[in-house]
């Protein structure tokens, strides 16, 4: 090698190692004392042994600060490339909490915004890792540019549903930066060190974390303990997930037999209707080895989501759960419903809908709440759904519900149900009461209304039954095919080998449109 090239090299080699001390030691032990991985031990833990390769190492802030003191800025406080996780390709980022405290600079946006384009182009999943204090200031234009920042998002958004894209927020994040883990597929945020604001006073002692993203704003797929656990997460949950949209999630053998009868299944739902179950129970049952992925655990309890596999093939499941508010529909299981389900369809991957809901809740508190609104935007989502498609109704199929769970003619490839089922514009209670509301008042003066009424709902339930209104073909309440409840498992598996060669055309143009 000729010694011209010796001074480049020698400087070269500076450089990766100012890059791989980040900040400094000092900074690396304070990310340390918060219980928090560096920007580079997040993605070391991620990826398969030696497969990362760094892109952008060498950049850095040309821009001088507010305060006009000159800070190194090595490899701008973003790591990212591509590298395998569990031997699928995949574009990485992890914002470094060491140099500046992750702020985005200018340069950073840029990198991301390309690193996004990349992704899209060569179809590969987006896994990225935040931990900012949110953009930069300096003194020109007074903070990070707002063209990088804006392209970051622009393809952030743009590649949305052409690839998968899952958000770890393993520290604050803040200002504008803060759309960039709402605009993801998934989020997974460590319950320590999380913390996810757009700015403003800070109301209430848990607005930002975790728990308040779980179970208020809804913006939280899964809650880690600690960096360690959320990357663990976001690995079991990329192995549910496809390369891109053009192709569908891998099988794998789970060893679980697809004929498996589950008698167990015979004593999950009560004998008496006006009892609830927890819908769990019937999916860890049906599902391969019991493995439920469930999603969006603590944010509205009375719709379960979340992945499975069935004989080796990722489904997506959606379930009421009667246990939490007669699994009805309101404003935020709506919401839920809507992003899974348009998520599942985007990806390929096959909806299992099982079906136990008394409906959407009616009211003035719900109306004034946009109920009707949330609803429809669950009909057009779903009308719009190309992928395999089962629905199973369990019990109660009534009202509008009905129609959003792929129950009626909205185009499932199979409606199936338990002899248990139900279909009706509203519960028998309900109808008893207004149609045979003369007879009641006659048994309430001869001292027999329990009686008479328990009469009139049986009498009612019996004609809504699935066994019944199945008679007829044409019917809008209807299955294909009753199904024994321990035969659950092999008839979802028959369904999806089935159908995974369907091909389902809609209208031709730009896009729909939902409601306000």
């Amino acid at each position: 090698m000729g010694k011209w090239m010796d001074g480049y090299l020698e400087k070269l080699e500076m450089k990766k190692l100012s890059s791989l001390m980040g900040g400094g030691q000092e900074r690396i032990d304070l990310q340390h004392s918060l219980g928090k991985l560096t920007a580079r031990e997040r993605i070391d833990r991620l990826v398969d042994p030696d497969t990362f390769d760094e892109i952008g190492a060498l950049v850095t802030d040309s821009r001088q600060p507010l305060d006009g003191k000159l800070r190194p800025s090595p490899a701008e406080g973003v790591i990212m490339g591509f590298g395998k996780v569990d031997g699928r390709s995949a574009m990485i980022f992890s914002l470094d909490y060491t140099v500046m405290s992750g702020s985005l600079g200018d340069q950073a946006a840029w990198k991301l915004a390309e690193l996004v384009e990349m992704a899209g182009e060569r179809r590969m999943p987006i896994i990225g890792m935040m931990d900012s204090a949110g953009e930069r200031i300096s003194i020109r234009n007074g903070h990070s540019g707002l063209n990088g920042l804006a392209r970051f998002i622009r393809n952030y958004c743009i590649y949305s549903g052409v690839v998968p894209r899952i958000m770890l927020l393993l520290g604050p994040c803040t200002g504008v930066l803060s759309s960039i883990p709402a605009l993801s597929d998934f989020l997974i945020i460590n319950e320590e060190t999380g913390f996810l604001w757009l700015g403003g006073e800070k109301k209430t002692e848990d607005a930002g974390n975790a728990e308040f993203h779980m179970e208020k704003s809804g913006q939280c797929d899964l809650i880690a303990e600690n960096d360690e656990d959320a990357i663990d997460m976001a690995k079991k949950l990329f192995a549910f997930l496809p390369q891109n949209c053009w192709e569908k999630p891998a099988d794998i053998e789970t060893g679980d037999d697809p004929k498996r009868r589950e008698e167990s299944l015979l004593d999950v739902m009560p004998d008496n209707p006006k009892f609830t179950y927890d819908i769990h129970d019937i999916i860890e049952k049906i599902v391969d080895n019991g493995e439920f992925f469930e999603l969006k655990e603590d944010f509205a309890t009375h719709l379960v989501i979340g992945f499975a596999r069935f004989n080796g093939k990722v489904a997506g499941i959606a379930a009421n759960n009667p246990d939490e508010m007669s699994g009805v529909f309101e404003i935020d299981s709506s919401d839920k419903y809507d992003r899974f389900i348009m998520f599942l369809d985007a990806f390929n991957i096959p909806l299992i809908n099982l079906v136990d809901s008394t409906a959407y809740v009616p009211g003035d508190k719900w109306e004034r709440l946009g109920i009707i609104r949330h609803g429809a935007k669950n009909l057009l989502s779903y009308s719009h759904l190309t992928n395999q498609k089962v629905t199973i109704v369990l019990r109660r199929a009534y009202g509008g519900a009905n129609i959003v769970m792929g129950c009626a003619r909205m185009n499932p490839d199979f409606i199936m149900g338990w002899p248990t089922g139900e279909f009706a514009p509203t519960g028998p209670e309900a109808i008893v009461q207004a149609v045979f509301h003369k007879e009641l008042d006659k048994a309430r003066e001869k001292g027999k209304y329990e009686e008479t009424y328990d009469m009139f709902v049986s009498l009612i339930r019996d004609r809504m039954n699935v066994l019944n209104l199945s008679k007829d073909w044409t019917s809008y309440y209807m299955i294909q095919k009753p199904v024994d409840p321990r035969d659950t498992r092999s008839a979802i598996i028959t369904a999806l080998e089935a159908t995974s060669e369907k091909y389902e055309e809609l209208p031709d143009k730009r896009r729909y449109i939902k409601p306000a």
